[in-house]
């Protein structure tokens, strides 16, 4: 059995009967091997019932199926909610406060993961100190091909405000190795560093924001994001149960930059975004203005190590020739 407890974080919304299929591949990898507990996390509120009755779909069995299956025969599965909101962020946040483990790993509720990868790489994290950064699994879509692997890459734009990622191909390796940023899902980072991140931002709406927060500030504190070797975590590419919008989005993204960059970052990405000045300075208005936005901005300055800005021109110093 391997050291330390792992708690795998589930969050979840109208995505039956994935969310099942994915609490059943993690219980495989992870059974008899560690101490672990799996933490599904129903984000079901009253914004997704009026999405749900708008596009005149109903509230599907994933909630009840799986608070069915969380019973004394099996006390390593734990079903809880989050109705306060539509947020994937949010959710996550209860996961981890129900949660005990030393190591918390994160995934999307349409996943599979590779066969030995998680419990591989618990391994190797647990023997690194706890506050060096966060380890991630390179991702894939269901019966993909070998060799379409991928990881992010950064995307930045100092003067418009934008730290952003995107795609690329996964490179491989014999050995763990750093890369800028990447994925939330497939993350394994230890709790004494996640709460000293102060989680995600409780403003964070549904969609976006949450992977600029969680790797860009991991970056500005002087934290590693790392890759690890192995066959990858497997998604299922479908649309999913529920809806974003173009404002909540940015605003997700301007409450992250908030916090990373301070409040001249964050009024450069939005005044970047499509729409009128209205629009945007309404936007920043909200986000400048939230009491807990502006304290975790606080916190994170009082610890920061280095700039986005000059974090963001050493990683281009270390592209060049």
């Amino acid at each position: 059995m391997i050291k330390g407890k792992l708690s795998v974080i589930i969050p979840f919304a109208q995505e039956h009967p994935q969310a099942a299929f994915t609490v059943q591949a993690i219980y495989c990898e992870l059974r008899d091997k560690c101490d672990f507990e799996i933490i599904v996390i129903d984000n079901h509120c009253t914004e997704l019932d009026v999405q749900l009755k708008n596009s005149g779909r109903e509230r599907d069995k994933g909630g009840e199926y799986l608070s069915s299956l969380a019973t004394q025969e099996r006390p390593w599965l734990k079903y809880i909610t989050y109705d306060e909101k539509l947020s994937h962020w949010n959710a996550k946040n209860a996961g981890i406060a129900a949660s005990d483990g030393e190591y918390l790993w994160f995934c999307d509720s349409h996943c599979v993961p590779s066969q030995g990868s998680v419990i591989a790489m618990l391994d190797y994290y647990r023997q690194q100190d706890p506050r060096s950064g966060s380890i991630h699994l390179p991702l894939s879509y269901m019966l993909e091909r070998p060799g379409r692997e991928l990881i992010y890459k950064l995307v930045s734009d100092q003067a418009h405000g934008i730290a952003h990622y995107t795609f690329t191909t996964y490179r491989p390796s014999d050995h763990v190795y750093t890369v800028p940023c990447m994925s939330t899902c497939g993350m394994m980072i230890s709790r004494e560093l996640m709460e000293s991140i102060l989680l995600w931002p409780s403003e964070l709406g549904i969609y976006g924001g949450g992977e600029h927060f969680l790797n860009f500030t991991l970056a500005v504190l002087g934290h590693t994001i790392s890759i690890f070797p192995s066959k990858p975590l497997y998604h299922y590419a479908a649309p999913r149960g529920y809806n974003w919008n173009y404002v909540d989005y940015h605003r997700n993204r301007c409450i992250a930059g908030y916090v990373f960059g301070g409040e001249d970052w964050a009024y450069r990405y939005i005044m970047s975004i499509k729409g009128d000045d209205k629009l945007r300075n309404s936007i920043f208005s909200t986000v400048a203005g939230a009491k807990s936005v502006v304290n975790h901005r606080k916190y994170i300055a009082a610890k920061q190590i280095i700039t986005i800005e000059d974090w963001l021109a050493r990683q281009d110093n270390e592209k060049q020739p």
